[in-house]
């Protein structure tokens, strides 16, 4: 079965990718998770109910479709709380901003919150209230650390690495009900087109990945297909193409 993600045409339903048809580096560079888009919807409510960052991390890797675990950072800044989303793309278990990607930035000011996406996420702002125990949660866990703020400890990561896969291999993450986290992602994808400032952190591990081969290792599972680049080699703008699914699995599935 082939996987039409270079063309205008979109299938309704799953396509499956595996071993025996292969993926080529342009298919795998036109999914959500390869340009680093998240359902930025789906991060607000989660901020809004998280009562933990535990909670909040946990959360936000159910709904990202990457392969790399997102990690959060917290922070003052200006006198203003500052809670940031990365992708780990170099998959040392920490957090390396000039190496990994920003997703995500979510500002507090005097009762009322800011959402903005980054990279390919730069289409996304929303102000609300509420959340204001995950932000005094945050502060307290920075006391322990001196004061300097909150970040995703490494000695967890491989535990949000285990509990990300078991969550992939359920029908809460690819069931063919329209609750399941992939049917959500894809509506959301549907919605705008992606944007098309990536960060060079984000165009090298791309590129890197490509080159060496290193896509055909994806262990991501079910992908949505929307936001895509445009052109041969995955360069140029994205183009949209109505939220379907495309299943990819490595050589590991």
């Amino acid at each position: 079965m082939s996987l039409l993600l270079g063309s205008s045409m979109m299938v309704a339903g799953p396509v499956i990718a595996g071993c025996s048809s292969g993926v080529s580096a342009d298919e795998w560079a036109a999914t959500e998770g390869a340009i680093g888009r998240i359902n930025m919807e789906e991060v607000e409510e989660s901020f809004k109910k998280s009562q933990t960052v535990e909670q909040f991390e946990k959360r936000l890797n159910e709904i990202y479709e990457g392969d790399g675990i997102v990690l959060v950072r917290a922070k003052d800044e200006d006198g203003k709380r500052v809670i940031e989303g990365y992708e780990d793309l170099n998959k040392n278990n920490d957090l390396d901003p000039d190496q990994d990607d920003l997703l995500f930035t979510i500002t507090n000011e005097g009762g009322s919150n800011d959402l903005r996406g980054n990279g390919s996420n730069q289409h996304y702002r929303s102000s609300f209230g509420g959340g204001n125990f995950l932000f005094t949660y945050l502060i307290f866990s920075s006391l322990g650390r001196g004061g300097y703020g909150y970040y995703t400890p490494r000695s967890r990561v491989p535990e949000m690495q285990t509990q990300r896969t078991n969550y992939r291999n359920s029908t809460a993450y690819s069931g063919s009900g329209s609750g399941s986290q992939v049917q959500k992602n894809s509506r959301y994808y549907s919605k705008q087109r992606a944007s098309t400032g990536l960060s060079p952190a984000r165009t090298s591990y791309i590129g890197t990945q490509k080159a060496s081969g290193g896509f055909r290792t994806s262990n991501t599972g079910v992908r949505s297909g929307f936001g895509r680049f445009s052109g041969s080699g995955g360069r140029g703008g994205l183009s949209g193409g109505g939220g379907a699914q495309v299943v990819i699995r490595g050589s590991r599935w």
